[in-house]
């Protein structure tokens, strides 16, 4: 259940002249291979405005010339199908108010922000912290009109399956939340303060991340992708160093199977140091970024 991210307002007109003006710019891939296994790694977002034009004939190809997708992880068809396992993980009897658990001047633009989105505060009370927080941010994305149903997944998804080829995640949806529930409070907390300030800039704040990512600004993305979750060491490790440790370490081994393989991740992992990329690169692998 992963939490989009959000960039600088000033830059997004700027990269979406870019973008618009220059037809070769395009998401970014890179490529690694061994002497049996080529593996295309390819950043996404995870939701878009309908509509948006992403897929060019570059990237079609190469989804269209794998045998399997690798997604972080794959959700059900019906999104209902997870709730148990959020109730399970994310309810609990017996917590504090949600304004209770943020920091006190942030608490008036808790209050405002879920009221703008149309939630009930009761419903974020019987919520753990991290749950909270993500349910916030999702729902401020959510209304500006961008789904997971229009994000790159679901596309790649949806044309993989009708070519009768498989669709596998990294993780699995349950060992996703469980890294948010395994999250010392404190730093749930901050998870919920970083999101509570991400408000009042969440439209320009998202738009830029389109545009960065339309452009294959791979710096740009790094530079930000994910801020909420580097709000404290432990967040950084959990949600973002020790992760894309784990995902270098599946491609690393991937490349002793013959065939092509199409990963696709949030594209906050594959740039910077610590990157998905930068850990196959130390592990002596050449990682291609395609022109």
């Amino acid at each position: 259940m992963p939490v989009l991210r959000r960039f600088a307002a000033a830059c997004a007109a700027l990269a979406t002249l870019f973008v618009s003006g220059f037809a070769a710019a395009e998401p970014a891939m890179w490529r690694v291979r061994s002497p049996t296994a080529e593996i295309t790694l390819f950043g996404t977002v995870h939701a878009l405005p309908p509509g948006t034009d992403w897929l060019s004939p570059r990237i079609a190809a190469r989804v269209d010339a794998a045998d399997t997708l690798v997604l972080e992880t794959v959700l059900p068809d019906d999104p209902a199908g997870l709730q148990p396992l959020v109730t399970r993980l994310g309810l609990k009897a017996g917590l504090p108010p949600v304004a209770a658990r943020i920091a006190p001047s942030k608490r008036a633009a808790l209050l405002a922000g879920v009221s703008s989105l149309g939630l009930a505060t009761a419903q974020l009370d019987g919520m753990k912290t991290w749950l909270a927080a993500i349910a916030i941010g999702d729902g401020a994305v959510e209304r500006l009109g961008f789904a997971q149903g229009d994000g790159v997944e679901a596309v790649l998804t949806a044309r993989v399956r009708a070519a009768g080829h498989p669709v596998i995640g990294l993780e699995t949806p349950e060992a996703q939340l469980r890294i948010f529930d395994s999250l010392p409070e404190t730093d749930a907390r901050a998870l919920l303060d970083a999101t509570v300030d991400d408000l009042a800039t969440v439209r320009d704040d998202t738009n830029a991340l389109v545009a960065y990512w339309r452009g294959g600004e791979v710096d740009a993305l790094a530079a930000d992708f994910d801020k909420d979750f580097r709000a404290t060491p432990r967040l950084a490790k959990a949600l973002l160093a020790d992760r894309n440790a784990a995902w270098a370490d599946w491609i690393a081994a991937r490349l002793a199977t013959p065939g092509k393989v199409f990963v696709a991740v949030g594209a906050g992992h594959l740039g910077g140091a610590g990157s998905v990329v930068a850990r196959l690169q130390a592990k002596g692998l050449t990682v291609e970024r395609l022109p």
